[in-house]
C-alpha cells in the first residue's frame, strides 16, 4: 500500500512538469512509465478516473517521443543516446501506431549501425540501448542480423551480472527482458530459451534489491536525493500495473 500511494502521489506531481526542462537522456525512464500507464488505463478502462484519459496519457508520451524525433536525427550526439532515443521511438510506436515515429526510429537505428555506408552492421558500442535498438530492429524488419549481434551483447552483459557488476543493471535487465520475449522465442532453440529464464529468474532477485533500494532512498530524501526520479516512476508503474493485474484478473 505505501508503494501504491508513493506511485499516485509522484504521478499527481509529474502532470505539472515541462519535460523539456529536463536533460533528453534522463526521460527514458519517464516516458516508459507514461507507456505503462497507459496499457494499464487501456486494459482496465476504469482506472481513468485515478490517471486521466488515454487520450492525455498518451500526449505526454508524446511530449518526450517528439523531442526524441528530433534529437534521433543529430548524428553529432553519441551513438548511445541516439539508440536509446530510437529504440524509444518504436516503443511508443508499439502502443500507439503513429507510423511517424516508426520510420524515424528505424531509419536513425540503420544509420546508426552502418556507419559510413557500410555493408555490415557495426556496433558503436555494446550498451543496453544498443542491446535494446537491436531487438527492436529485428522485431520490425525481420533482420537476423539484429537478432543475432542482441544475442551476443545478452551474454556478454549475463556473464558480467553474475558478479557483483550493478552498472547499468536495470538498463540491461529492460534489454534483456526484450531480448527474451522478441528474439528468443523466434530464434532460439528450446534448450536455449529455458537456460535464459532460469538465468532472468536468477537476476531478477538481483534487480527487485536494487529498485528496493532506491524506492527506499527516494521516500527517505525525495527528489534532493541522488535517485533517478524517472526510472523510480518507472519501477512503480510497472508494480502498479502488476498488482492490478493480480487484483483484478482474480475477481473475472
Amino acid at each position: 500500500m505505501m508503494e501504491k500511494g508513493l506511485f499516485y502521489d509522484l504521478y499527481d506531481r509529474l502532470r505539472e512538469v515541462n519535460f523539456r526542462s529536463y536533460s533528453p537522456d534522463k526521460l527514458s525512464a519517464y516516458l516508459h512509465g507514461y507507456l505503462t500507464v497507459y496499457t494499464m488505463v487501456r486494459i482496465y478502462p476504469w482506472l481513468e478516473a485515478e490517471f486521466g484519459v488515454l487520450y492525455d496519457i498518451h500526449e505526454r508520451a508524446k511530449e518526450i517521443a517528439r523531442w526524441y524525433e528530433v534529437l534521433v536525427q543529430k548524428k553529432e550526439l553519441p551513438a548511445n543516446f541516439r539508440a536509446g532515443y530510437a529504440a524509444d521511438l518504436m516503443d511508443v510506436y508499439q502502443l500507439y501506431s503513429d507510423l511517424d515515429f516508426l520510420e524515424k526510429g528505424v531509419d536513425a537505428a540503420y544509420d546508426i549501425l552502418t556507419p559510413w555506408g557500410s555493408q555490415k552492421l557495426v556496433l558503436p558500442c555494446r550498451t543496453s540501448n544498443i542491446c535494446r535498438l537491436l531487438c527492436n530492429c529485428y522485431y520490425f524488419t525481420g533482420d537476423a542480423e539484429c537478432g543475432e549481434l542482441a544475442g551476443k551483447l545478452v551474454t556478454e552483459a549475463l556473464g558480467y551480472t553474475r558478479g557483483n557488476h550493478r552498472d547499468d543493471l536495470l538498463g540491461w535487465w529492460d534489454a534483456i527482458c526484450l531480448y527474451d520475449n522478441v528474439v528468443g522465442l523466434m530464434e532460439l532453440p528450446v534448450e536455449e530459451q529455458e537456460r535464459l529464464k532460469e538465468e532472468r529468474v536468477r537476476l531478477a532477485v538481483r534487480v527487485r534489491q536494487v529498485e528496493d533500494d532506491m524506492i527506499e532512498q527516494f521516500v527517505r530524501m525525495g527528489e534532493v536525493s541522488s535517485v533517478d526520479v524517472g526510472l523510480v516512476f518507472y519501477i512503480l508503474a510497472k508494480r502498479e500495473f502488476v498488482a492490478c493485474n493480480t487484483k483484478y484478473e482474480k475477481k473475472e
